[in-house]
């Protein structure tokens, strides 16, 4: 009898882990029909590769094709003085996107997309955490009020992977009662648009954004860099994000999902790009292995990716001396866009 027992109780776990596995990652997903492209973009990125970032992003959207876009409000780029904010180059870029008939979701918060990640104004960075949270909800109220009426803006993004220990943040970073009330204050400013939340797509089960969120937005990345391992490319099949999105359906059946940050730039571990030479960039994205990196995403089952690493692809064009990328996507990617 206790054999009996002890198979049991063995047996139950090993059947549910396998289960899981079998569900994750047998099968295949059926394509979307029609897949929306866009891109994350940010001034200072373009800035940090020597490029001229208005170029940039009329080439993005004028050349490429690009009509939907993921951009950060960076605090420290808004609020260089306290209580003095600039939003002359966020409404540039909207301006020019609404004219060509493009939309866009606003990244709000303390902890946006690109390193170092969590970035404060050189003016905050000596204050409390009470102190430094409710200047960052004013930061967002600043934000919301200002474009809650320019219909170019599609949706709020608030903060990025704020419950992933990543990046060159405060120790007490986001708590999860933070990160409510921030959500609360979008919401009671602009109740007509949909909240963005944002948790890495291969090592999250997505429901703490999910239950959050209007639209989880998942990453997905095909080559990271662990400070122990060093490269590492994950081994799952393109079916796993399907399954994850259905299984966040069981939970909370209207969340839409998209992927938010779809890997098409080299990880280097210590940026900028440029510091690093061509060969070695290609060791991580190469046009192969971008050309990979969308065959795989369509295989995913989802049908809108925000690809991450757009300013690369004009330096590379521009300065890098290779155009095959550009090309690639301009002929077989974007050019299929709404």
């Amino acid at each position: 009898m206790k054999k009996r027992i002890f198979l049991l109780v063995l047996g139950i776990p090993l059947l549910a882990l396998g289960g899981a596995v079998a569900f994750l990652f047998l099968g295949e997903a059926e394509p979307a029909e029609e897949i929306a492209w866009g891109v994350t973009f940010g001034r200072s990125q373009a800035e940090s590769l020597g490029l001229d970032w208005q170029e940039t992003y009329l080439a993005l959207l004028d050349d490429l094709g690009v009509r939907h876009f993921r951009i950060p409000v960076y605090w420290d780029e808004l609020e260089k003085e306290r209580g003095s904010f600039d939003f002359s180059s966020w409404d540039w870029q909207l301006r020019e996107l609404e004219e060509r008939g493009g939309s866009a979701f606003l990244a709000i918060g303390f902890k946006l997309p690109r390193w170092p990640e969590c970035r404060m104004p050189s003016w905050a960075e000596g204050l409390g955490k009470e102190e430094r949270e409710e200047e960052i909800l004013n930061v967002l109220g600043e934000v919301v009020e200002h474009y809650r009426d320019w219909e170019v803006v599609r949706a709020w993004q608030v903060e990025n992977e704020p419950f992933l220990t990543f990046g060159d943040c405060p120790e007490d970073e986001i708590s999860h009662e933070f990160l409510d009330k921030e959500i609360a204050l979008v919401r009671q400013l602009d109740p007509s648009r949909p909240i963005v939340l944002t948790d890495t797509g291969e090592n999250s089960a997505w429901l703490q954004m999910g239950k959050r969120a209007d639209i989880f937005a998942s990453t997905l990345f095909r080559v990271i860099h662990d400070p122990t391992l060093g490269f590492v490319r994950y081994p799952y099949r393109p079916v796993m994000y399907y399954r994850k999105a259905v299984w966040l359906h069981w939970w909370y059946p209207e969340v839409r999902v998209i992927v938010g940050e779809l890997q098409a730039e080299p990880w280097v571990v210590s940026p900028p790009i440029t510091n690093v030479s061509l060969e070695e960039q290609y060791e991580t994205m190469s046009p192969d292995h971008l050309r990979g990196v969308v065959e795989y995403a369509k295989r995913t089952g989802l049908d809108e990716f925000y690809f991450w690493g757009a300013e690369w692809w004009y330096w590379l064009k521009t300065e890098g001396g290779d155009s095959q990328i550009w090309n690639y996507l301009h002929d077989e990617v974007f050019a299929k866009n709404d």
